[in-house]
Order: C-alpha cells, then structure tokens, then sequence
C-alpha cells in the first residue's frame, strides 16, 4: 500500500497593515488636524501694518481656504462633481477669494471689520464640517456601464422638450420683459435638459458635436435670457452642463477643466460688470463675490457690540415659504437679503434692493454664535442629503422621462448651492425652486400623456365592454 500523504493547509502569512487599509475616521482625523494645525498657524503671524488688522495672517488664511475648498471639490466623489464638491468650491470663491481680495485691497489702510476673524470662523467651521460628515469621500457607485446613461428614446425626449423650453423661454422675454423672471428658469432647465439627453444619451460618445449644441444653446440663454444681473445663474448653468459631463468621465478631466478654468471664468464674469457701478466694489466687476465677506462681518462686529437683532429662524421660514406668489400672501416675510438692508444699506430701504453676507451670516443673524455651532450639522447632513440623492439617480440607467427628471433634479439642487453660500436659503429656494417646479411639471405632464389612452385604444375597449355586456344576457329558457 501506498503512503497516504494528508495535505497540510499552512495559514498564509500576515501581511504588513497598508495605509489604505486604515479605518476612515482615522484618515478624516489625521487629514482634518493637518487642515486645522495649518489654520491655527496663521494666528502667530505677524501683522504687517501698524493698524495691527493682521493683514498678513487673514492673506495666509485666506489662501488656505481657497486650497482646502478646491482640495475637497477635487477629492469628493472621484472623477463625479458631487454637491459636497460644488459646496466647497462655493466656500473657496466666497470665502477664500473674498478674504484674499479685501486682504489685498487694503493694504495700506485697515479694512474697520474683523476680517481675519470671520476667515477663521468660516474656515474652521467648514473643516469640521468635512470631518464629521463629509470626509467619506461621497457615497459608493457601482461600477456600471450604463450608470447615468440615456436610452435613444429618453434621449430624444429630453432633447426636444429641452429645445422646446429654450424657444419658449427666449421668445417671451422678447415679447414681454415682465416674463423676465419665469422665463430664466424655463430657459435653465431647457438648457440642463438638452444637455443630459445629448451628453448622456447615445450621441454622447461624439463629444464635441454634442459639446458644441451644449455651447450654442448656453451661448443662447447668455445673450437672451441673460441681461447683466445674476452672474452666479449664469456659472450654475455653466457648471450644471460640466456635472453632466463628468458622469462619462473615466478621469478627472471635467474636474480639472473646472480647476484650471476658475480663474478665467472668475475674471470674465468679472468684466461683465466691471466700470458699472461707482462704489470701490463693484468698479472692477468683483462685487458678487467679494462683496458677502465684507458684509458679514459688518455682520460680526455688529454683534460683538450688541446692536444686531435676532431672526430666532424667521428668516428660514421665509425660505421655506418663499415659492408663495405674493399677489396670494401680501404680508409673507421677505428673504434675509431684505432683511439685512436697514442695517447694512438704510439709504436703499424701500428700494427693493438686498444684500448678500453669506450663509453663515444668515445664521448668525438669527442665532448668534450659537448659530455658527448649529449651522455645521445642519449643512453637513442638507449638502450630504443632496449628494445622495444625485449619486442614487445618476447611479443607474435613464430609461424614463422620470427617471431622467429625477436626474436633472439632482444636479439643479447641487448647483444651486452656490446661491446658498453666497446669501442663504432664501436666494437658494427662488431661484432652485422654480427650476424644479418647471422640471416637474414637464414630467407630469409626459406621465400624463403617456397614460392617456389613443383613439384607437378607446375604440377597443368599448367593443371589448359590448362584448362582455352582450355575453351576460340572460337567454330565455327553453
């Protein structure tokens, strides 16, 4: 007999611990106290005047919340724009660049407003906002193929009610300018609209043809639609058709265009306004974006000294009511913009005009300091809430009109957040809430005519209930 040899099962040898392999939270810690160390490190620089404003430390950190805006954009969601990304980009433009411009602006004078002080309020807080909700990296897709894209016919769909929202909206603020304000909108969503079925549909794969319709139909919205005032709907709309494109990304190719691209897009958004106004803003064209820093500080230092009132949260019930027509409610309470004007703006009271001091401002307005605490868990999980719901629908395949709706949903809510960062929840919900409202609409109305029944079919069904009533009558026993 032959020696029966029992295989002996050897346990593999222990690999060395990775550095991928370390939990996330340990990661998002080791990342976040680098961020926060760095930040810290700007308060023991030197001032470098004699008005002691810490001009030098506001310029560093200014800087370096530019850096960790884009550095979050870049890193969230991989090769995708994600709300998350959107949001912090938002922060980089408002706060970042904001700081850095009044920093540089005032280089021989002090400012008179705590800027260094709102920089690192805004900084740190945004920092542990991405620690504790944010640094995951964006929820998890499954690598499919047909992730996020259209089918011919929903392709064909969205293309043509897209063109036909564009023609609808362009031919009424030609015929009357009061429809001024219903017809962007329209105009924005038909634009979103026409870019998801050609970008994401099968004509996708030629990009250029289709980038080039996207860039027609932008460039239509830009000289009809667009009349000088509303810079920030018109990079939304610029970005909203960039999210799509990333979808078909294998790269950061899309990210990088928005990276490299800031700058100009900045500057030529800037030159759209600049030697219009008489203040020292707005004369180089900057006062969108520069503008909210300064005015939440104001904001601030108002504060410190006791003389700004409380909101106690009328100014988000304002948003929350903000899609009520006035014409139905005279007394509905107006938005935080309105709200700040008798106190950053007394001689523009009455003249419909507002201003724009940031997100946290509206915060601070309403609750304090206590607000800036508050504001970090309710934006981590509204933002994150957003992102989820991008990620889900762009997750499978568009084969419906709703499905395709739900889509376009999610990238209006994202690009809109710029408007939220840049004056609050009211400005985000008149200008994100009727582009839904359109949105939905058209979706309702396709649903409803996909179910209505066709000449033909009612032809059917009526001979099909003869028939059944004339099998139920009784027949005469014999």
């Amino acid at each position: 007999m032959g020696t029966i040899h029992v295989p002996v099962t050897r346990s593999a040898p222990r690999s060395r611990p990775r550095a991928d392999g370390v939990p996330q939270f340990v990661q998002n810690l080791a990342a976040g106290a680098a961020w926060l160390t760095a930040g810290a490190a700007c308060f023991v620089l030197d001032p470098a005047l004699e008005t002691d404003w810490h001009r030098e430390a506001t310029v560093a950190l200014s800087l370096l919340a530019i850096l960790f805006g884009t550095w979050v954009f870049w890193r969230h969601g991989g090769t995708r724009i994600t709300a998350v990304g959107i949001y912090n980009l938002a922060f980089a433009v408002f706060v970042g660049f904001g700081g850095f411009y009044h920093s540089i602006n005032n280089v021989m004078t002090d400012p008179g407003i705590p800027l260094f002080t709102i920089v690192a309020v805004c900084f740190f807080g945004n920092v542990l906002t991405w620690m504790l909700f944010w640094g995951d990296g964006g929820p998890a897709l499954k690598a499919r193929f047909d992730a996020a894209r259209v089918d011919a016919g929903t392709a064909g769909w969205a293309f043509t009610f897209g063109l036909v929202l564009l023609a609808v909206a362009v031919i009424a603020s030609l015929v009357a300018a009061e429809t001024e304000f219903t017809a962007k909108p329209v105009g924005f969503v038909g634009v979103v609209l026409l870019a998801a079925g050609l970008l994401r549909g099968p004509l996708g794969r030629w990009k250029v043809l289709c980038g080039s319709v996207c860039a027609v139909a932008f460039t239509v919205y830009f000289f009809y639609l667009f009349n000088g005032f509303g810079r920030i709907v018109l990079g939304s709309l610029a970005l909203a058709l960039l999210v799509i494109l990333a979808h078909g990304d294998r790269r950061r190719y899309t990210k990088a265009l928005v990276v490299l691209g800031g700058i100009p897009a900045l500057l030529f958004l800037a030159a759209l306004r600049a030697g219009g106004a008489a203040s020292d803003v707005d004369s180089d064209g900057f006062g969108s974006a520069v503008s909210p820093m300064s005015a939440f500080a104001e904001l601030w230092q108002m504060n410190t000294i006791g003389i700004l009132p409380r909101g106690w949260g009328e100014t988000f019930f304002a948003a929350a009511v903000a899609l009520v027509p006035r014409a139905f409610w005279p007394d509905k309470p107006v938005g935080f913009g309105y709200e700040l004007v008798p106190y950053l703006a007394p001689g523009l009271a009455g003249t419909g005009h507002s201003v724009a001091a940031l997100w946290y401002g509206e915060w601070l307005f309403n609750f304090g300091v206590v607000g800036m605490a508050a504001m970090i868990p309710v934006t981590g999980l509204a933002v994150s809430a957003i992102d989820r719901l991008l990620a889900r629908a762009s997750s499978r395949p568009l084969t419906t009109p709703k499905a395709l709706g739900s889509y376009v949903a999610g990238v209006l809510l994202a690009v809109g957040l710029f408007d939220l960062v840049w004056v609050g929840g009211f400005t985000y919900m008149t200008r994100t809430g009727p582009r839904l409202v359109v949105l939905a609409m058209l979706v309702m109305a396709t649903a409803w005519l996909a179910r209505r029944p066709t000449e033909p079919e009612m032809m059917l069904g009526t001979i099909a209930r003869a028939r059944r009533g004339y099998a139920n009558i009784e027949r005469p026993a014999k």
